[in-house]
């Protein structure tokens, strides 16, 4: 019953680090020939040899939902990159995304994360942060988060992860609403022949196998089994929090061409074993789940034409409660250019059932099972309106079961000078609608439904990005968000109870994210990056008895600095730093940690990569009931390819 928890408590008011999974591949003539044909992305070796200027011409797809340069995406746009990835020592999706310097990641125990970008961030509230995986949306319509623990992702399959901080409504829909993680996997053409990696430590232990073929000369296959064994945390008295967990993943992908028709399946299962240690008695839970995923793409009218149609089966088996959501999903976009205009043109429809049961004489949902649906219909028009400043207009029409008819906006204005300096300001509109959790909880005597609207934010951004020289390049942007409708408990007139969600909230918060990269040398590369976060909202209004819990608990500042060195042509050394503010009742810290790669052949690995170097225990959230500690920890890995 750990969701009805985590709806109850707001009423009133994971992954111990671990290591490199390398990747690094010789080409072969087959594989050439099937990226070719497939139009595969570069290897690592590649990307290991970028400079930032070629770095700056990497494709994203995030920010326009059609492919362009990071140089040219206006918007907070941070790119890791599978190499990013393998040399990060990371072994687990969430402490990858450490590594984006506009994303606050607070671990909670040996599992489970908070994750949010430009505030609101917590166990309990980060709930306005859109994820996608290959398109998939991994957003949890029974809470409005992500259950991290569940997405034990193979981070071998990685090609990169775009994370945007700043709304999303406008191509992604409500819930897009502080930014969009988009996690895009490798083709199959990028992982031919066989992958074998392997690692162990004081905390956790990881494998991965991997194999690919060719699909007759048109097409590429792959196949893949990966798990892992997640070592517990400490309680705050320096106890055992008996929140160990393990996991299971496996799953396979097609890609090939009939034509000028591009084809794409994949589909994934996984079966974890984690822990509910909020007694900290170590009650055992299974989170299962699947999808597949199909992709027609083909040139039409000047552009191009993308269908793309999933299933995804998700289910949550506690002491006490059961969690079952199935969800379909089919969506359409053209791009297309004509004259001065770079036009998108989408639609989508999804049905989710989502049922869940719980032991009589508790919190319950009423209904227990529901099924909600969400059409949208969205467009976005790029206007050159000359050299180098274009006009971006966007919005998107949603209609979805619980708030009705959503409306989001968005207008941008980008300056590209002729150096290729990008100068953007944007104002959009964005919304997160209400979960079922927010609509449906029942806590007999204490809390009934109540008619929770979607909550609101209009925003404000100002971007600059630049390569001032070939060996430097930075980005920085300033927002100011004005939050409207936000989470409340208010009371009942002349009883006081039961209690019911409301949306007396409001709130205005600003900050600057920046991060750039300078390569000293041309094998030594240092990044850093800063962001920063003002929160201005009034606890106190008579219409909330949470004291507006919902805003929150993060950082005023986030500081990360990492150093790439190739200290030989076969070895690598790398180092990360970040200093974090105060929470309310958590202290700040700086942490650090390292990874030395060997690479004894271009197709065998070694590598040794120590986590959180500088304290000996460190916690993350202010959350009073499920905050966990975290100590030092080394962890070894080895990987081999054929």
């Amino acid at each position: 019953m750990r969701q009805l928890r985590r709806g109850a408590s707001a009423a009133l008011l994971l992954i111990m680090p671990a290591v490199a999974l390398a990747e690094e591949t010789a080409p072969s003539d087959a594989r050439s020939g099937v990226q070719q044909t497939m139009g595969g992305g570069p290897s690592d070796q590649d990307l290991a040899r970028l400079s930032l200027e070629e770095l700056a011409m990497v494709e994203v797809t995030s920010v326009s939902r059609r492919p362009e340069a990071l140089a040219d995406a206006a918007a907070a746009v941070f790119v890791i990159s599978a190499e990013d990835i393998r040399r990060s020592g990371a072994t687990s999706l969430p402490e990858v995304l450490r590594l984006a310097p506009n994303l606050n990641v607070q671990r909670v125990n040996a599992s489970d994360y908070a994750i949010s970008a430009r505030g609101f961030n917590g166990y309990e509230t980060s709930n306005k942060l859109l994820v996608l995986v290959d398109g998939r949306s991994i957003y949890s319509t029974l809470h409005s988060g992500v259950f991290w623990d569940a997405y034990s992702l193979t981070l071998q399959n990685i090609e990169r992860i775009e994370v945007i901080s700043g709304p999303g409504g406008a191509l992604y829909g409500a819930n897009a609403m502080n930014g969009v993680i988009n996690i895009i996997t490798r083709s199959a053409a990028d992982t031919q022949g066989t992958l074998i990696s392997v690692g162990a430590g004081s905390d956790d232990a990881t494998y991965a196998i991997r194999h690919g073929g060719n699909l007759g000369g048109a097409g590429a296959w792959r196949a893949y089994l990966s798990g892992h064994v997640r070592g517990e945390s400490q309680s705050l008295t320096g106890l055992g929090a008996n929140d160990d967990a393990e996991g299971t993943r496996a799953g396979a992908r097609a890609d090939w061409a009939v034509g000028e028709n591009r084809l794409t399946l994949l589909a994934d299962v996984f079966d974890n074993q984690v822990t509910v240690n909020e007694d900290l008695l170590g009650t055992e839970t299974h989170v299962r789940g699947g999808n597949v995923l199909g992709r027609w793409t083909r040139p039409l009218a000047g552009g191009e034409l993308q269908v793309q149609a999933y299933f995804d089966h998700f289910e949550r088996d506690e002491p006490g409660s059961l969690e079952e959501s199935d969800t379909w999903d089919l969506s359409v976009q053209h791009a297309m250019d004509f004259g001065r205009h770079q036009l998108v043109l989408g639609a989508g429809h999804r049905v989710i059932d989502s049922r869940f049961t719980t032991a009589p004489g508790g919190a319950f949902l009423s209904p227990p099972e529901r099924t909600l649906t969400l059409t949208n219909l969205f467009v976005q028009d790029q206007v050159a309106l000359r050299e180098g400043l274009t006009l971006t207009l966007g919005a998107k029409f949603e209609d979805n079961s619980f708030s009705g008819q959503e409306f989001l906006p968005n207008v941008r204005l980008a300056w590209q000078r002729p150096g290729g300096d990008l100068l953007w300001g944007a104002v959009s509109r964005a919304s997160r609608t209400p979960n079922r959790i927010e609509r449906d909880l029942i806590l007999p005597g204490f809390l009934e439904p109540g008619d929770f609207r979607s909550e609101r934010l209009t925003a404000y951004e100002l971007g600059y990005r630049a390569n001032p020289t070939p060996r430097m390049s930075f980005s920085i942007n300033a927002f100011y968000n004005v939050y409207d409708d936000l989470r409340t408990v208010s009371i009942t007139p002349a009883t006081i109870f039961p209690l019911m969600f409301s949306n007396h909230g409001e709130a205005t918060t600003w900050g600057v994210e920046t991060w750039g990269s300078y390569d000293i040398s041309p094998a030594w590369r240092l990044s850093a990056g800063i962001s920063t976060l003002t929160k201005d909202y009034d606890a106190s209004t008579p219409d909330d008895i949470s004291g507006l819990v919902s805003i929150g608990d993060d950082p005023d500042y986030q500081m990360l600095l990492r150093s790439q060195h190739e200290l030989t042509d076969a070895v690598e050394l790398d180092v990360r730093l970040r200093a974090v503010g105060d929470l309310a009742t958590v202290d700040s810290y700086v942490e650090a940690d390292m990874r030395l790669g060997w690479r004894l052949t271009d197709q065998l690995e070694l590598s040794l990569t120590g986590r959180n170097l500088i304290e000996d225990r460190r916690v993350e959230t202010g959350d009073p009931v499920r905050a966990r500690a975290f100590g030092r920890s080394v962890f070894g890995a080895l990987q081999v390819r054929f």
